[in-house]
């Protein structure tokens, strides 16, 4: 008896290569904090005796006129209000009033 040949085997194909996945950068943040923002901006002047503040309208802006009126200033006149295709810009004009706000003692 003879015994049956094996059958040749098939040969494997070759493996693929493995494709590497890279995951994008974070992306950064589309609006800073307003903390950081309102950290960032420098002390205003107060000895103007007029001022015009305009900036978009949110709470940074409402916090600088907040500051200059805890300052000695008081509003002039009626806000202003437009928008410029993507924000809502504000303005409000300011005026010092004499002997009021923060004054520097003498010693």
């Amino acid at each position: 008896m003879t015994t049956p040949a094996k059958p040749a085997a098939a040969a494997k194909p070759a493996a693929a290569p493995k494709r590497t996945v890279t995951k994008p950068a974070a992306r950064a943040a589309a609006r800073p904090a307003v903390a950081k923002t309102v950290a960032a901006v420098a002390t205003p002047d107060f000895t103007k005796a007029y001022k015009m503040l305009t900036g978009i309208d949110d709470s940074a802006f409402c916090d600088k006129v907040s500051l200059h009126l805890a300052n000695g200033y008081a509003l002039a006149g009626s806000a202003s209000i437009t928008f410029n295709g993507k924000n809502v810009i504000v303005g409000q004009a300011v005026i010092k009033v004499k002997g009021k706000g923060k004054s520097k003692k003498k010693k």
